[in-house]
């Protein structure tokens, strides 16, 4: 099985990370901060689930909250169709 990790970098990330590495059976895609939203659609390719733990929880500027949030929950939905 091929998973694609969102919010690789954060603490649950990290963490689900290591548990998944235990399992022989699981192949691992991390989406973190260094990549842009553009690249979902390639990332996702042969994925079969999704972890999707990406999001701004304590934004500088509330348009931060939304994009990081919403825009980024949108982005993923619309790459797992195509």
């Amino acid at each position: 099985m091929k998973v694609l990790v969102t919010g690789a970098d954060g603490f649950i990330g990290k963490n689900l990370q290591l548990h998944l590495a235990e399992r022989k059976d699981v192949e691992v895609v991390c989406f973190t901060r260094s990549h842009s939203v553009a690249q979902l659609p390639e990332l996702l390719q042969g994925v079969d689930f999704v972890f999707h733990l990406a999001g701004v929880n304590r934004p500088q500027d509330p348009q931060e909250f939304t994009t990081g949030n919403a825009d980024l929950t949108q982005a993923l939905c619309q790459a797992c169709v195509l």
